[in-house]
Protein backbone atom coordinates (compact mmCIF):
# COMPACT_ATOMS: atom_id res chain seq x y z
CA UNK A 1 0.00 0.00 0.00
CA UNK A 2 1.57 3.18 -1.34
CA UNK A 3 0.52 6.93 -0.16
CA UNK A 4 -1.36 7.37 -3.22
CA UNK A 5 -4.50 4.43 -2.08
CA UNK A 6 -4.74 5.95 0.90
CA UNK A 7 -5.21 10.27 0.06
CA UNK A 8 -7.25 11.37 -2.62
CA UNK A 9 -5.22 12.77 -5.24
CA UNK A 10 -4.77 16.46 -6.84
CA UNK A 11 -4.80 17.92 -9.93
CA UNK A 12 -1.33 20.04 -10.16
CA UNK A 13 0.76 21.56 -12.64
CA UNK A 14 4.98 21.07 -13.15
CA UNK A 15 6.38 24.18 -14.28
CA UNK A 16 9.85 24.26 -15.09
CA UNK A 17 11.34 28.10 -14.73
CA UNK A 18 13.83 29.67 -16.30
CA UNK A 19 16.20 32.20 -13.65
CA UNK A 20 16.91 35.55 -14.93
CA UNK A 21 18.05 38.62 -13.91
CA UNK A 22 16.49 40.72 -15.98
CA UNK A 23 12.77 39.08 -16.96
CA UNK A 24 12.89 37.34 -13.45
CA UNK A 25 11.75 34.13 -13.18
CA UNK A 26 9.88 32.96 -15.81
CA UNK A 27 7.80 29.56 -16.68
CA UNK A 28 9.15 28.09 -19.74
CA UNK A 29 7.00 24.56 -19.84
CA UNK A 30 4.14 23.45 -18.00
CA UNK A 31 3.14 20.09 -17.94
CA UNK A 32 -0.29 18.24 -16.19
CA UNK A 33 0.03 15.66 -13.30
CA UNK A 34 -1.87 14.17 -10.33
CA UNK A 35 -0.62 14.39 -6.56
CA UNK A 36 -1.64 14.68 -2.65
CA UNK A 37 -1.63 18.42 -1.84
CA UNK A 38 -0.97 19.08 1.82
CA UNK A 39 -1.41 22.89 2.49
CA UNK A 40 0.41 24.14 5.14
CA UNK A 41 0.25 28.26 5.82
CA UNK A 42 0.63 30.50 8.63
CA UNK A 43 0.87 34.10 8.88
CA UNK A 44 2.50 35.60 12.05
CA UNK A 45 2.73 39.63 13.26
CA UNK A 46 6.04 40.59 15.04
CA UNK A 47 7.02 44.25 15.60
CA UNK A 48 3.79 45.64 13.69
CA UNK A 49 5.49 43.00 10.83
CA UNK A 50 2.94 40.67 8.93
CA UNK A 51 5.30 37.30 8.02
CA UNK A 52 3.60 34.63 5.45
CA UNK A 53 4.96 31.28 5.17
CA UNK A 54 4.20 28.40 3.15
CA UNK A 55 5.41 25.06 3.53
CA UNK A 56 3.48 22.78 1.85
CA UNK A 57 3.80 19.63 0.47
CA UNK A 58 3.42 17.67 -2.90
CA UNK A 59 3.66 14.12 -2.65
CA UNK A 60 4.15 12.71 -6.66
CA UNK A 61 4.34 9.75 -8.68
CA UNK A 62 8.34 9.49 -9.47
CA UNK A 63 7.24 8.05 -13.14
CA UNK A 64 6.12 11.28 -13.87
CA UNK A 65 9.65 12.80 -13.43
CA UNK A 66 11.94 9.81 -14.40
CA UNK A 67 13.51 12.01 -17.37
CA UNK A 68 13.06 15.79 -15.86
CA UNK A 69 15.98 15.96 -14.63
CA UNK A 70 16.57 18.81 -12.07
CA UNK A 71 13.62 19.47 -10.27
CA UNK A 72 14.52 21.92 -7.32
CA UNK A 73 14.08 25.23 -8.37
CA UNK A 74 11.72 24.71 -10.42
CA UNK A 75 7.30 24.62 -9.30
CA UNK A 76 3.72 23.63 -9.38
CA UNK A 77 0.47 25.14 -9.69
CA UNK A 78 -2.10 23.73 -7.61
CA UNK A 79 -5.14 25.86 -7.38
CA UNK A 80 -4.71 28.60 -9.08
CA UNK A 81 -1.54 29.24 -6.66
CA UNK A 82 2.24 29.02 -7.69
CA UNK A 83 5.00 27.09 -5.49
CA UNK A 84 8.68 26.87 -5.61
CA UNK A 85 10.02 23.54 -4.99
CA UNK A 86 12.83 23.92 -2.44
CA UNK A 87 13.38 20.54 -1.11
CA UNK A 88 12.59 16.90 -2.75
CA UNK A 89 12.84 13.60 -0.89
CA UNK A 90 12.15 10.21 -2.14
CA UNK A 91 9.67 7.74 -0.19
CA UNK A 92 11.41 4.75 -0.28
CA UNK A 93 9.75 1.22 0.78
CA UNK A 94 12.20 -0.27 2.68
CA UNK A 95 11.20 -3.81 2.10
CA UNK A 96 11.54 -4.07 -1.52
CA UNK A 97 13.97 -0.78 -2.01
CA UNK A 98 11.51 0.74 -4.41
CA UNK A 99 10.45 4.55 -4.50
CA UNK A 100 7.18 4.95 -4.33
CA UNK A 101 6.52 8.81 -4.11
CA UNK A 102 8.75 11.61 -4.12
CA UNK A 103 7.64 14.23 -1.86
CA UNK A 104 8.67 18.20 -2.68
CA UNK A 105 8.39 20.63 -0.08
CA UNK A 106 6.83 24.13 -1.65
CA UNK A 107 7.11 27.46 -0.65
CA UNK A 108 4.78 30.20 -2.28
CA UNK A 109 5.53 32.15 -5.48
CA UNK A 110 5.20 34.10 -8.30
CA UNK A 111 6.54 33.33 -12.01
CA UNK A 112 6.04 35.18 -15.21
Amino acid sequence: MTVFDVFQETPYTYLEISRGEILGNVITKETDFMGIFKQRESQETMNNIELFQSSATLHVHPDDYSDLGSIVGNGVRVDGVEYEITNMTRGTNFDNGEVEHLTFTLQRASFS
